[in-house]
């Protein structure tokens, strides 16, 4: 079960069992380490964002495109190939087109519906939130989580950009975590929006996997059948998918300058502010603002909070590895789930302070928040 009193110093190594002066060493360090990180923020100029230039042919633009085309009745692969190449898109290798499902949704149903279908999950996913932490957060901090969610998935109010598949990929992300947080045994509920994620936005992987390594090491033999036919059935529509791009390729078309941008900590950042309601405040200010739910997460512990840990962590470590200047929206993929570490992250805070301010013969009785 979800345990969240706990706070940040569940995650440091026996730390209720240390002498109470090595103990207040690594709150020290720990403390000295956010410090560090909010100078940082506030005092770093980390490279810009490339976006297009004002009037310049954008990725919304393209996915606009490729909808208006499939609803005069062409070929998904066929309209992507020409606006790709008229476009001066990579077409190799064939990840570099995205999957067909969300363009031919709004092709045929309109933009308008694809805002709609956001809209339902951003509401789907906070009540679900809500519902998962009944007995585990306070009463404020539930009420609080329909603020963070809110702010994470404002974009909904933005139909033109939905058109970054990352997007309604990361509300399906939101809904599947509410769920494995709050019914863990019932371990089939979270493949079902990971799948429809999955068929969106091929950035859900992460999620599949790690449910499928959290089934492989706790021995659920069912939950490894179940995520591994999942991955079974994308990997095949992934090797149709591929089939269809290189039927349209030619040997003139150009390549992908590859998925290795290595901008590290800041890229992940820059990619939450560019993608969330932050982007308006002070670059240094964003930096740091986008930095504190890392800390609030951290305050998770038990069996879902390892999972949830592990998730947000390996997500910050995906884009600052392999995301470039110009594919910052990968961001969208962690809203609006990331923000409820801004509702953690008092929680994390209070459980130093009471910790550090514990006599030092009873490091064990702590009370939890």
């Amino acid at each position: 079960m979800l345990s969240l009193p706990a706070g940040l110093t569940a995650h440091i190594p026996a730390l209720d069992r240390l002498p109470r002066r090595k103990a207040r060493v690594l709150a020290v360090v720990l403390a000295l380490l956010v410090a560090a990180l909010a100078a940082w923020c506030l005092t770093a100029t980390p490279p810009p964002i490339k976006v297009a230039k004002k009037g310049g042919y954008t990725d919304v633009r393209l996915y606009h495109d490729m909808a208006a085309q499939v609803a005069k009745g062409q070929n998904y692969y066929a309209a992507a190939a020409t606006l790709h190449r008229a476009h001066h898109y990579p077409l190799k290798p064939f990840i570099t087109m995205r999957q067909p499902t969300e363009v031919v949704f709004a092709a045929r149903f309109g933009w308008q519906a694809v805002q709609y279908f956001c809209m339902a999950a951003l509401f789907i996913g906070t009540f679900l939130w809500v519902l998962a932490t009944e007995y585990k957060l306070h009463l404020i901090e539930r009420l609080a989580l329909l603020g963070a969610l809110g702010a994470g998935g404002s974009q909904v109010t933005q139909p033109n950009i939905l058109a970054l598949q990352e997007y309604p990929a990361g509300q399906c992300i939101c809904i599947a975590l509410a769920l494995w947080i709050g019914w863990p045994r019932k371990w089939w509920l979270p493949m079902i929006p990971i799948a429809l994620g999955l068929f969106i936005r091929e950035l859900t992987l992460p999620f599949a996997l790690l449910a499928l390594a959290f089934a492989v090491f706790e021995k659920q033999w069912r939950a490894v059948a179940g995520w591994v036919a999942l991955l079974a059935v994308w990997g095949a529509f992934m090797a149709w998918h591929a089939t269809q791009v290189n039927a349209q390729a030619l040997p003139s078309d150009i390549a992908s300058s590859g998925w290795h941008g290595l901008q590290g900590f800041s890229g992940f950042l820059k990619a939450v502010i560019f993608t969330s309601t932050l982007q308006p405040l002070p670059l240094g200010v964003a930096l740091l603002t986008a930095s504190l739910p890392l800390l609030g997460w951290l305050s998770l512990q038990g069996r879902e909070g390892r999972f949830c840990i592990l998730l947000v962590f390996g997500y910050a470590l995906m884009i600052a590895l392999f995301s470039r200047a110009d594919t910052f929206y990968w961001g969208a993929i962690m809203l609006p789930w990331y923000f409820i570490g801004y509702v953690l992250l008092p929680r994390a805070v209070w459980r130093l302070w009471t910790y550090w301010n514990t006599p030092d013969e009873a490091p064990e009785q702590v009370e939890a928040a």
